[in-house]
């Protein structure tokens, strides 16, 4: 039980440092690259009061998603110093590769303070379009 409890503190704290870069690196894109529309992307389900299910997103889907001027699509996908892709996400980044949709993954490196990460990640992006 010990072990699940830290795994799970883990977890949570990987977490909230995914989240604070996607907020910062969501609030900082704007300034960087004005011709791109960066949205966050929200995946799952809820119950409703009549007890019906709505699901959105697609399990896999990139955290966020943009469109360029002209209504060209990219997927965004950040991780943070110790995030993976699940497996349903590497399916999403093969689907992507093969109807030749822009991806990027983004993570964040070692000794990186979230300024530098959200910075290089600016760059990466900007390479890309």
């Amino acid at each position: 039980m010990d072990h699940c409890l830290r795994r799970w503190a883990f977890l949570n704290a990987h977490r909230d440092e995914e989240v604070t870069l996607q907020g910062l690196f969501l609030i900082a894109l704007p300034f960087h690259i004005p011709h791109l529309r960066l949205f966050r992307r929200n995946i799952g389900a809820a119950r409703l009061k009549g007890g019906h299910v709505v699901t959105f997103g697609l399990k896999g889907q990139c955290d966020t998603y943009g469109i360029l001027d002209g209504g060209r699509h990219v997927e965004v996908e950040l991780k943070a110093l110790h995030g993976r892709l699940k497996p349903e996400q590497k399916r999403w980044r093969t689907w992507c590769e093969e109807h030749r949709v822009p991806y990027l993954l983004c993570v964040e490196k070692k000794n990186e303070t979230h300024e530098q990460t959200v910075q290089r990640w600016i760059e990466e992006l900007r390479a890309l379009l």
